[in-house]
Protein backbone atom coordinates (compact mmCIF):
# COMPACT_ATOMS: atom_id res chain seq x y z
CA UNK A 1 0.00 0.00 0.00
CA UNK A 2 1.49 3.36 -1.17
CA UNK A 3 2.28 5.89 1.77
CA UNK A 4 4.00 9.22 1.60
CA UNK A 5 4.34 12.34 3.21
CA UNK A 6 5.61 15.28 1.43
CA UNK A 7 5.62 19.03 1.39
CA UNK A 8 2.81 20.27 -0.86
CA UNK A 9 4.65 22.54 -3.44
CA UNK A 10 7.00 20.13 -3.94
CA UNK A 11 4.18 17.75 -4.66
CA UNK A 12 2.40 20.16 -7.22
CA UNK A 13 5.78 21.19 -9.00
CA UNK A 14 6.36 17.49 -9.70
CA UNK A 15 2.56 16.86 -10.65
CA UNK A 16 2.83 20.06 -13.17
CA UNK A 17 6.17 18.43 -14.73
CA UNK A 18 5.51 15.02 -15.74
CA UNK A 19 1.72 15.67 -16.76
CA UNK A 20 3.12 17.41 -19.76
CA UNK A 21 3.69 13.82 -20.62
CA UNK A 22 0.55 12.91 -20.76
CA UNK A 23 -0.59 12.85 -24.81
CA UNK A 24 -4.73 12.71 -23.65
CA UNK A 25 -4.91 10.47 -27.03
CA UNK A 26 -4.00 7.37 -25.82
CA UNK A 27 -6.33 4.36 -26.36
CA UNK A 28 -5.49 3.15 -22.97
CA UNK A 29 -6.97 4.97 -20.20
CA UNK A 30 -4.39 4.25 -18.02
CA UNK A 31 -1.49 6.00 -19.76
CA UNK A 32 -3.68 9.19 -19.26
CA UNK A 33 -3.05 8.75 -15.84
CA UNK A 34 0.20 10.19 -14.03
CA UNK A 35 2.25 6.99 -11.97
CA UNK A 36 3.18 7.53 -8.46
CA UNK A 37 5.46 5.23 -6.88
CA UNK A 38 7.18 5.31 -2.92
CA UNK A 39 9.85 4.39 -2.14
CA UNK A 40 12.25 4.50 0.94
CA UNK A 41 12.93 8.39 1.05
CA UNK A 42 11.08 9.87 -2.07
CA UNK A 43 8.22 9.56 -4.19
CA UNK A 44 8.11 9.10 -8.12
CA UNK A 45 6.04 10.56 -10.37
CA UNK A 46 6.24 9.28 -14.49
CA UNK A 47 3.49 10.22 -17.65
CA UNK A 48 4.36 9.02 -20.43
CA UNK A 49 3.17 8.96 -24.05
CA UNK A 50 4.87 5.75 -24.98
CA UNK A 51 6.53 7.38 -27.94
CA UNK A 52 8.03 10.73 -27.81
CA UNK A 53 7.99 11.54 -24.19
CA UNK A 54 8.34 10.05 -20.83
CA UNK A 55 8.40 12.52 -18.02
CA UNK A 56 9.53 11.26 -14.71
CA UNK A 57 10.41 13.52 -11.12
CA UNK A 58 11.39 12.59 -7.97
CA UNK A 59 10.72 14.83 -4.67
CA UNK A 60 11.73 14.52 -1.26
CA UNK A 61 9.18 11.93 1.43
CA UNK A 62 8.85 10.74 5.04
CA UNK A 63 6.76 8.22 6.74
CA UNK A 64 6.34 6.08 3.56
CA UNK A 65 5.28 2.74 2.74
CA UNK A 66 6.26 0.64 -0.84
CA UNK A 67 3.62 0.68 -2.74
CA UNK A 68 2.16 2.44 -6.41
CA UNK A 69 -0.82 3.57 -7.78
CA UNK A 70 -1.66 5.69 -11.28
CA UNK A 71 -4.22 8.36 -10.77
CA UNK A 72 -5.83 11.05 -13.80
CA UNK A 73 -3.12 13.87 -14.79
CA UNK A 74 -5.46 16.79 -15.00
CA UNK A 75 -7.35 15.63 -11.73
CA UNK A 76 -4.20 15.31 -9.48
CA UNK A 77 -2.59 19.20 -11.31
CA UNK A 78 -5.94 20.83 -10.22
CA UNK A 79 -6.20 19.02 -6.62
CA UNK A 80 -3.11 19.79 -5.54
CA UNK A 81 -2.78 22.96 -7.16
CA UNK A 82 -5.54 24.15 -4.86
CA UNK A 83 -4.04 22.30 -1.60
CA UNK A 84 -3.03 25.19 1.29
CA UNK A 85 0.14 25.33 1.74
CA UNK A 86 1.17 22.52 4.17
CA UNK A 87 2.69 19.38 4.39
CA UNK A 88 0.32 16.11 2.41
CA UNK A 89 -0.43 12.67 3.15
CA UNK A 90 -0.42 10.21 0.41
CA UNK A 91 -2.54 7.02 0.49
CA UNK A 92 -3.51 4.45 -2.00
CA UNK A 93 -5.51 1.19 -1.48
CA UNK A 94 -5.72 -1.44 -2.86
CA UNK A 95 -8.87 -0.69 -4.70
CA UNK A 96 -6.64 1.79 -6.35
CA UNK A 97 -7.89 4.66 -4.91
CA UNK A 98 -5.71 8.06 -4.04
CA UNK A 99 -6.45 9.45 -0.90
CA UNK A 100 -4.99 13.58 -0.73
CA UNK A 101 -5.07 14.42 3.22
CA UNK A 102 -3.95 18.13 5.16
CA UNK A 103 -5.19 18.49 8.56
CA UNK A 104 -8.68 17.05 8.98
CA UNK A 105 -9.43 17.27 5.10
CA UNK A 106 -8.96 15.06 2.39
CA UNK A 107 -9.24 14.56 -1.37
CA UNK A 108 -10.28 10.37 -3.22
CA UNK A 109 -9.10 10.14 -6.02
CA UNK A 110 -10.65 7.01 -8.39
CA UNK A 111 -7.19 5.40 -9.90
CA UNK A 112 -6.22 2.25 -11.89
CA UNK A 113 -3.63 0.08 -11.08
CA UNK A 114 -0.42 0.44 -11.12
CA UNK A 115 1.12 -2.94 -12.76
CA UNK A 116 -1.07 -2.05 -15.94
CA UNK A 117 0.71 1.33 -16.28
CA UNK A 118 3.07 0.86 -19.48
CA UNK A 119 6.88 2.72 -19.15
CA UNK A 120 9.57 3.40 -21.72
CA UNK A 121 12.27 0.75 -21.19
CA UNK A 122 15.62 1.46 -19.98
CA UNK A 123 18.42 2.36 -22.59
CA UNK A 124 20.44 -0.62 -23.85
CA UNK A 125 24.25 0.12 -24.15
CA UNK A 126 24.22 4.40 -24.44
CA UNK A 127 26.98 6.84 -25.04
CA UNK A 128 26.66 9.11 -22.16
CA UNK A 129 28.35 12.52 -21.53
CA UNK A 130 27.75 15.42 -19.17
CA UNK A 131 27.21 19.28 -20.39
CA UNK A 132 25.97 22.23 -18.82
CA UNK A 133 22.74 23.26 -18.68
CA UNK A 134 23.08 26.88 -20.13
CA UNK A 135 25.08 25.34 -23.08
CA UNK A 136 22.17 23.03 -23.71
CA UNK A 137 19.73 25.09 -23.30
CA UNK A 138 20.63 27.41 -26.01
CA UNK A 139 21.88 24.88 -28.45
CA UNK A 140 18.20 23.44 -28.18
CA UNK A 141 16.96 27.04 -28.39
CA UNK A 142 19.07 28.03 -31.45
CA UNK A 143 17.90 24.59 -33.24
CA UNK A 144 14.90 23.53 -32.35
CA UNK A 145 13.18 26.69 -34.07
CA UNK A 146 13.69 25.04 -37.65
CA UNK A 147 11.85 21.44 -37.17
CA UNK A 148 9.09 21.07 -39.49
CA UNK A 149 5.65 20.65 -38.26
CA UNK A 150 4.96 18.15 -41.58
CA UNK A 151 4.00 14.97 -39.55
CA UNK A 152 4.61 13.79 -43.31
CA UNK A 153 7.86 13.84 -43.14
CA UNK A 154 8.65 12.49 -40.03
CA UNK A 155 12.71 12.66 -40.00
CA UNK A 156 11.71 16.99 -40.27
CA UNK A 157 10.12 16.98 -37.01
CA UNK A 158 13.02 16.53 -34.89
CA UNK A 159 16.67 17.67 -34.88
CA UNK A 160 19.32 15.65 -35.66
CA UNK A 161 22.00 15.31 -32.82
CA UNK A 162 25.58 14.50 -33.45
CA UNK A 163 28.10 13.18 -31.07
CA UNK A 164 31.68 13.18 -32.15
CA UNK A 165 34.54 13.02 -30.17
CA UNK A 166 34.38 16.26 -27.75
CA UNK A 167 31.84 17.83 -30.39
CA UNK A 168 28.07 17.64 -29.76
CA UNK A 169 26.09 19.11 -33.39
CA UNK A 170 22.67 19.50 -33.63
CA UNK A 171 20.88 20.73 -37.26
CA UNK A 172 17.48 21.04 -37.51
CA UNK A 173 15.55 21.97 -41.08
CA UNK A 174 11.68 22.40 -42.21
CA UNK A 175 13.23 22.92 -45.88
CA UNK A 176 12.90 26.46 -45.75
CA UNK A 177 15.52 27.31 -43.18
CA UNK A 178 18.20 25.15 -41.37
CA UNK A 179 19.81 25.80 -37.93
CA UNK A 180 22.72 24.36 -36.57
CA UNK A 181 25.18 24.74 -33.86
CA UNK A 182 27.99 23.04 -32.49
CA UNK A 183 28.93 22.91 -28.41
CA UNK A 184 31.89 21.36 -26.82
CA UNK A 185 31.32 18.42 -24.65
CA UNK A 186 33.86 15.83 -22.80
CA UNK A 187 33.10 13.18 -24.73
CA UNK A 188 36.94 12.27 -25.64
CA UNK A 189 35.90 8.46 -26.43
CA UNK A 190 32.64 8.91 -28.02
CA UNK A 191 31.23 6.34 -30.59
CA UNK A 192 30.60 8.44 -33.12
CA UNK A 193 26.72 8.72 -32.84
CA UNK A 194 23.47 10.24 -34.93
CA UNK A 195 19.91 10.21 -33.66
CA UNK A 196 16.76 12.63 -34.33
CA UNK A 197 15.42 13.49 -31.46
CA UNK A 198 11.42 14.99 -31.77
CA UNK A 199 11.14 18.45 -30.96
CA UNK A 200 8.44 18.16 -28.78
CA UNK A 201 11.10 16.02 -26.37
CA UNK A 202 13.64 18.78 -26.85
CA UNK A 203 11.06 21.29 -26.11
CA UNK A 204 10.26 19.40 -22.96
CA UNK A 205 14.09 19.69 -22.03
CA UNK A 206 14.72 23.14 -22.76
CA UNK A 207 11.46 24.13 -20.32
CA UNK A 208 13.38 22.52 -17.38
CA UNK A 209 16.85 23.45 -17.73
CA UNK A 210 18.04 26.61 -16.37
CA UNK A 211 20.60 28.36 -17.97
CA UNK A 212 22.49 29.42 -14.13
CA UNK A 213 21.89 25.42 -12.91
CA UNK A 214 25.48 24.22 -11.44
CA UNK A 215 25.03 21.05 -11.89
CA UNK A 216 25.11 19.84 -15.49
CA UNK A 217 22.29 17.58 -17.63
CA UNK A 218 23.43 14.32 -17.99
CA UNK A 219 22.53 12.90 -21.55
CA UNK A 220 22.49 9.47 -22.70
CA UNK A 221 22.00 7.85 -26.34
CA UNK A 222 20.93 4.49 -27.19
CA UNK A 223 20.32 2.77 -30.72
CA UNK A 224 16.40 3.56 -30.36
CA UNK A 225 16.28 6.03 -27.32
CA UNK A 226 17.52 9.03 -25.65
CA UNK A 227 17.29 10.09 -21.94
CA UNK A 228 18.09 13.56 -20.34
CA UNK A 229 18.50 13.70 -16.56
CA UNK A 230 18.37 17.11 -14.87
CA UNK A 231 18.32 17.58 -11.15
CA UNK A 232 15.72 15.58 -9.90
CA UNK A 233 14.01 15.01 -13.70
CA UNK A 234 14.34 12.88 -16.08
CA UNK A 235 12.87 13.33 -19.88
CA UNK A 236 13.18 10.42 -21.88
CA UNK A 237 11.67 9.73 -25.84
CA UNK A 238 12.14 6.61 -28.80
CA UNK A 239 14.04 8.25 -31.57
CA UNK A 240 13.02 8.99 -34.92
CA UNK A 241 13.10 6.55 -37.56
CA UNK A 242 14.49 7.29 -40.89
CA UNK A 243 17.50 9.20 -43.08
CA UNK A 244 18.26 12.67 -42.08
CA UNK A 245 18.03 15.10 -44.80
CA UNK A 246 22.01 15.86 -46.28
CA UNK A 247 21.69 18.76 -45.10
CA UNK A 248 25.68 20.12 -45.98
CA UNK A 249 24.57 20.55 -49.00
CA UNK A 250 22.14 23.49 -48.29
CA UNK A 251 24.37 24.92 -46.43
CA UNK A 252 26.71 27.82 -48.65
CA UNK A 253 30.15 27.27 -49.15
CA UNK A 254 30.62 30.96 -50.12
CA UNK A 255 29.70 34.24 -50.23
CA UNK A 256 29.38 37.17 -52.03
CA UNK A 257 27.93 39.96 -50.02
CA UNK A 258 27.87 39.91 -46.41
CA UNK A 259 26.01 43.08 -44.27
CA UNK A 260 26.90 43.29 -40.60
CA UNK A 261 23.73 45.05 -38.34
CA UNK A 262 23.08 45.68 -34.76
CA UNK A 263 20.95 43.12 -33.69
CA UNK A 264 18.44 44.91 -31.51
CA UNK A 265 18.44 47.13 -33.38
CA UNK A 266 17.65 44.90 -36.59
CA UNK A 267 15.19 42.58 -34.65
CA UNK A 268 13.61 45.85 -33.71
CA UNK A 269 13.01 47.04 -37.44
CA UNK A 270 11.43 43.36 -38.13
CA UNK A 271 8.66 43.58 -35.39
CA UNK A 272 7.57 46.89 -36.91
CA UNK A 273 7.77 45.83 -40.27
CA UNK A 274 5.78 42.46 -39.75
CA UNK A 275 2.66 44.55 -38.48
CA UNK A 276 1.96 45.59 -42.65
CA UNK A 277 4.29 42.24 -43.35
CA UNK A 278 2.03 39.79 -41.83
CA UNK A 279 -0.98 40.47 -44.30
CA UNK A 280 0.95 39.35 -47.36
CA UNK A 281 2.84 36.06 -46.20
CA UNK A 282 5.49 37.99 -43.49
CA UNK A 283 7.51 39.46 -46.55
CA UNK A 284 9.52 41.74 -45.69
CA UNK A 285 12.67 43.54 -48.56
CA UNK A 286 15.82 44.07 -47.68
CA UNK A 287 17.93 46.70 -49.38
CA UNK A 288 21.15 48.46 -48.82
CA UNK A 289 21.41 51.95 -49.42
CA UNK A 290 25.16 53.41 -48.79
CA UNK A 291 25.67 52.87 -45.04
CA UNK A 292 22.32 52.02 -44.19
CA UNK A 293 19.65 48.73 -44.69
CA UNK A 294 16.39 49.81 -45.52
CA UNK A 295 13.54 47.10 -44.24
CA UNK A 296 10.24 47.33 -45.78
CA UNK A 297 6.89 45.63 -46.23
CA UNK A 298 4.06 46.48 -48.33
CA UNK A 299 0.34 45.32 -48.19
CA UNK A 300 -2.67 46.48 -50.04
CA UNK A 301 -5.07 45.69 -47.11
CA UNK A 302 -2.99 47.57 -44.71
CA UNK A 303 -0.49 50.08 -45.97
CA UNK A 304 3.74 50.22 -46.15
CA UNK A 305 6.45 50.23 -43.81
CA UNK A 306 9.90 51.66 -44.63
CA UNK A 307 12.88 51.63 -41.78
CA UNK A 308 16.23 52.45 -42.08
CA UNK A 309 19.09 50.89 -39.78
CA UNK A 310 22.59 51.33 -39.89
CA UNK A 311 24.76 48.54 -41.74
CA UNK A 312 28.32 47.76 -42.89
CA UNK A 313 28.49 45.96 -46.14
CA UNK A 314 30.95 44.19 -47.71
CA UNK A 315 30.63 43.80 -51.40
CA UNK A 316 28.06 44.51 -53.96
CA UNK A 317 24.58 46.01 -53.27
CA UNK A 318 22.56 43.61 -51.69
CA UNK A 319 18.08 43.24 -52.52
CA UNK A 320 16.45 40.38 -51.20
CA UNK A 321 13.20 39.28 -49.18
CA UNK A 322 12.73 36.95 -46.53
CA UNK A 323 10.15 35.51 -44.11
CA UNK A 324 9.90 37.99 -41.06
CA UNK A 325 8.61 35.81 -38.91
CA UNK A 326 11.56 33.41 -39.78
CA UNK A 327 14.12 36.43 -39.70
CA UNK A 328 12.26 37.17 -35.85
CA UNK A 329 12.76 33.31 -34.61
CA UNK A 330 16.49 33.32 -35.22
CA UNK A 331 17.15 37.23 -33.51
CA UNK A 332 15.15 35.68 -30.54
CA UNK A 333 17.83 33.33 -30.10
CA UNK A 334 21.18 35.02 -30.99
CA UNK A 335 22.30 36.90 -27.87
CA UNK A 336 25.34 38.94 -29.60
CA UNK A 337 25.41 42.74 -29.92
CA UNK A 338 25.81 42.26 -34.33
CA UNK A 339 24.86 39.80 -36.95
CA UNK A 340 26.47 38.94 -39.77
CA UNK A 341 24.02 38.18 -43.28
CA UNK A 342 25.72 36.43 -46.18
CA UNK A 343 23.99 36.54 -49.38
CA UNK A 344 25.35 35.69 -53.05
CA UNK A 345 21.86 36.25 -55.06
CA UNK A 346 18.39 37.38 -54.40
CA UNK A 347 17.14 33.81 -55.15
CA UNK A 348 20.08 32.05 -53.70
CA UNK A 349 19.93 30.89 -50.04
CA UNK A 350 21.27 33.38 -47.53
CA UNK A 351 23.21 32.44 -44.00
CA UNK A 352 23.03 34.31 -40.80
CA UNK A 353 25.92 34.11 -37.73
CA UNK A 354 25.90 35.99 -34.60
CA UNK A 355 29.13 38.29 -34.51
CA UNK A 356 32.41 36.77 -33.03
CA UNK A 357 31.59 32.79 -33.03
CA UNK A 358 31.98 30.24 -35.86
CA UNK A 359 29.50 28.06 -33.32
CA UNK A 360 26.35 28.92 -35.27
CA UNK A 361 24.79 28.89 -38.66
CA UNK A 362 21.26 29.64 -39.76
CA UNK A 363 20.36 29.29 -43.63
CA UNK A 364 17.42 30.82 -44.62
CA UNK A 365 15.52 30.19 -48.56
CA UNK A 366 14.60 34.25 -49.91
CA UNK A 367 11.10 34.88 -51.22
CA UNK A 368 10.61 35.90 -54.56
CA UNK A 369 10.75 39.72 -54.75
Amino acid sequence: MLKALCGRDALHEAVQTVARGVSGRSTQPVQNNIYLEARTDHLRLVATDLEFISLEALIPATQTQAGAVTVPARLLQDMTGNLPNTDVTLTATESHTLRLEWGMSHYDIRGMAAEDFEMLPPLVSPTTFEVDQGLLKEVIAQTRLATSTDETRPTLTGALLSLQPNLLQVVATDTHRLALRRAPIDLPEAQKREAIVSARALGEVERILHADAEMPAKVSVSDNQIEFVIGTVTVASRLIEGQFPDYQKVIPESFERRLTVNAPEFEGALRRALIVAREDGSRVSLNTEGAGLRISAESQDVGEVVDMIGAELEGEEIAVAFNARYLLDVMGVIHSEKVHLELSGPLNPGTIRPSGTADYIYVLMPMQK
